[in-house]
């Protein structure tokens, strides 16, 4: 058993940290959040039980979601630091790790910025299924358990999303 959730830690902690650091912006919290997140699962993995087709997947990203909802309601201070996730997340490489190796020039910044900026503008919903599909890479299976949604709604919401972010880049 032990064996098989660290596989699942190695899958998961890149997808789960890329969400988590675009919700919090800050790389150390992000890490903490991670951690607690992983710990709080560890200790619970015995409880999980797959209903509705739900997998470890969206289990742990609804355990990370608590835990963000808790740490806002205990009102721990989120810092929400433009800089600190340029430096986190940099380039566009396809994962997390790439993502943090890589040195960033001025006009990524500006990019990331921007895109940053335009997520800002989103709705909670709106913010959270970009960055579980295109950060966290999440199929949308996982995604739907995730955000206790259909797929069809998920569709709709991603594709108002989408649209708004690229109006507002002018892409």
């Amino acid at each position: 058993m032990e064996h098989q959730f660290l596989e699942l830690y190695d899958d998961y902690y890149p997808k789960l940290y890329a969400y988590i650091l675009m919700r919090v912006r800050h790389k150390e919290q992000a890490e903490d959040i991670v951690q607690q997140t992983f710990l709080k699962a560890l200790e619970n993995v015995a409880s999980f039980k797959p209903r509705q087709g739900a997998t470890f997947g969206s289990w742990v990203f609804q355990i990370a979601k608590n835990e963000l909802i808790d740490r806002s309601r205990q009102k721990t201070r989120l810092v929400f630091c433009d800089t600190e996730i340029l430096d986190a997340v940099p380039g566009t490489s396809s994962t997390i790790e790439e993502l943090l190796q890589k040195e960033c020039d001025a006009e990524q910044k500006e990019k990331w910025l921007k895109v940053l900026s335009s997520l800002d503008r989103l709705d909670d919903d709106e913010r959270e299924v970009i960055t579980l599909k295109y950060l966290s890479d999440l199929p949308y299976k996982e995604i739907a358990k995730t955000m206790n949604k259909k797929p069809n709604t998920l569709a709709v919401i991603l594709k108002r999303a989408l649209e708004k972010v690229r109006k507002d880049l002018h892409v």
